[in-house]
């Protein structure tokens, strides 16, 4: 009994670990994609330079690596957990935003794909979250 509960900790935790690492790489090449497409917001024409400025990408960029590596290296440093979902989840939402101004705007149908795996990502972060056990020291 004892090693079928440990055995189902084991899985859940490498299930978390999992979720980081997936998350983390949809929002690393989301943040990569519109690092690439300096033009890819439009709309509206004023808030344009805004959507596709540079620092919120490198700043998504960065959560998503920092989900990454906390998968990866299996890290559980309180500060860099809640910085990487509390950053990514930001991203995220700024990201639907201006998407959502471009879907409702102007009937701009090239951002239905963009807009489902940002939902995803939030849905994921939001398993993360509620998954996410720090270890205890002492």
């Amino acid at each position: 009994m004892l090693h079928r509960k440990l055995n189902l900790h084991n899985q859940m935790h490498k299930l978390s670990r999992w979720n980081f690492i997936k998350t983390g790489l949809l929002i690393a090449i989301l943040a990569i994609s519109f690092l690439i497409d300096r033009t890819y917001f439009f709309y509206p024409p004023n808030l344009a330079p805004a959507w596709n400025n540079m620092w919120v990408d490198t700043i998504g960029l960065l959560a998503g690596v920092d989900l990454i590596l906390c998968g990866v290296l299996d890290i559980h440093v309180d500060l860099l957990v809640k910085l990487g979902l509390g950053v990514s989840v930001a991203f995220l939402t700024v990201l639907l935003v201006a998407e959502s101004f471009h879907v409702f705007g102007i009937d701009y149908f090239r951002l239905y794909t963009a807009i489902i795996f940002e939902i995803y990502a939030i849905v994921n972060l939001m398993q993360i979250a509620y998954e996410y056990q720090p270890h205890k020291n002492g």
